[in-house]
């Protein structure tokens, strides 16, 4: 992968510089989010938003740190309830508004009210698409990265699971997994990613980098269980119509999760929305085909 990892530090190629990672812990209104900053203290801010639900930022750094630059601050975010961010109250604070809301705060407190990037991986596209339609003046561009399109693709998934994973793929998924559809043990994160297999990879990466992936994740079931109450009615095209900022939507040409086809139509709902396909690559374009992900990223948002 040409990633190393030593002192907080990641290099995601040989040629690019490693950024120590700065960790705050930021207060907007009733939550405190966990976000790790990587780049220049002074430059243009891209917001990351992680997938799940129930995931946080960790996983994306294999992929995505090499877009931190000394005139680009990477500042990766724990959404409400996930990873090591404060959780609502109760249920009812788990939703897709609340956690734009949340963005948006932070976004004012740690850029002067300048507007960001914000690039976001599947369940997290639906934040940033929440974010970008209510608060228009906080965000510049968007990057959906096999963004979940519609609550359609969430109930379906068990069907698309058993089309693609088999009967014998479906019953391991299903062994890893409550009632509820959440992860029946955190320890068990990479055998998930592992499992997953053709729905999320076009080839299965070694067990190391699927390691790799699950270190550091803090798992947060509520956190799953309650936004995919919300997620199994929304419809991101009905929001989309609302986003002005020019959005890149980017899919891996095997991702079976969410395909590109999927994210194509979202892409055509958009004003200003363009759409990349990456080659022989699944649901994390950004691990699999690092480098073409990377360019089409830092290209768009130049």
């Amino acid at each position: 992968m040409g990633l190393s990892l030593s002192s907080g530090c990641r290099r995601s190629s040989s040629d690019a510089p490693a950024f120590a990672a700065r960790a705050s812990r930021v207060r907007v209104g009733a939550v405190e989010l966990n976000t790790v900053q990587l780049g220049g203290a002074d430059g243009r801010v891209r917001i990351v938003l992680h997938g799940g639900p129930g995931l946080d930022h960790s996983y994306l750094r294999l992929g995505l740190d090499g877009l931190a630059s000394s005139s680009a601050r990477l500042v990766y975010v724990d959404l409400r309830g996930h990873g090591r961010s404060d959780a609502p109250p109760d249920a009812a604070g788990y939703t897709l508004s609340a956690a734009a809301g949340d963005v948006a705060a932070l976004i004012a407190r740690i850029s002067d009210r300048a507007p960001v990037d914000v690039i976001a991986h599947d369940f997290g596209a639906a934040v940033a698409l929440e974010l970008a339609a209510t608060h228009p003046a906080r965000v510049r561009k968007l990057v959906l990265i096999a963004p979940v399109r519609d609550g359609q693709q969430i109930r379906g998934m068990g069907q698309r699971s058993r089309e693609v994973l088999g009967e014998e793929g479906s019953r391991a998924l299903a062994a890893l997994s409550t009632p509820q559809g959440t992860l029946r043990d955190p320890r068990q994160l990479s055998t998930l990613f592992r499992t997953l297999g053709p729905l999320w990879w076009a080839r299965t990466p070694p067990q190391a980098t699927l390691d790799e992936l699950a270190r550091g994740v803090r798992y947060r079931p509520q956190a799953d269980e309650h936004f995919l109450v919300e997620l199994l009615s929304w419809d991101g095209r009905r929001v989309a119509r609302d986003v002005r900022a020019e959005t890149l939507v980017i899919s891996g040409s095997e991702d079976r999760t969410f395909t590109p086809a999927e994210s194509r139509a979202l892409a055509d709902t958009l004003a200003h929305g363009r759409f990349v396909e990456i080659a022989a690559a699944g649901h994390l374009p950004f691990v699999e085909r690092r480098e073409q992900c990377e360019r089409a990223v830092t290209e768009f948002l130049r």
